[in-house]
């Protein structure tokens, strides 16, 4: 049995689980290599941003491959949430990112949206919104 059809016929909700918080961990730490995003997004994969604009996967990794954060900077997922739907898994979290000594600097929300196609997770969509602290 070919790769893909065997890993598909062994697919159980652990596995699947398992297989979305990799990717998702993947994602965090490679988000701006290219390549590492051709593999992780589907073609029709699209994300919405807070100007009002909806990336393509093209878009979103030329984007992402130019826009390099400060090297200071580290981030970590905090409250992942993994549900799945057959094929379907939506994956919620936050990206806390910190400084060099520890200080967290960014919250952001997000949901990502992956299909099981191919043999393979792929991510469909993503977005994100910012934390921010709200006093009364």
């Amino acid at each position: 049995m070919c790769g893909a059809a065997a890993l598909a016929q062994t697919r159980t909700t652990e596995s699947d689980r398992e297989a979305l918080i990799a990717l998702e961990n993947n994602w965090l730490k490679s988000e701006h290599d290219a390549a590492v995003l051709e593999r992780i997004l589907a073609p029709d994969f699209l994300h919405p941003v807070f100007t009002g604009d909806v990336l393509t996967k093209a878009q979103h990794i030329q984007f992402s491959s130019k826009h390099l954060p400060p090297p200071d900077l580290k981030q970590h997922f905090e409250g992942f949430q993994v549900r799945l739907y057959g094929d379907v898994g939506i994956v919620n979290g936050l990206v806390v990112t910190t400084d060099k000594d520890g200080h967290e600097r960014d919250r952001t929300v997000f949901t990502d949206v992956f299909v099981f196609r191919e043999g393979r997770w792929q991510a469909v969509n993503a977005q994100e919104n910012p934390v921010r602290n709200i006093t009364q």
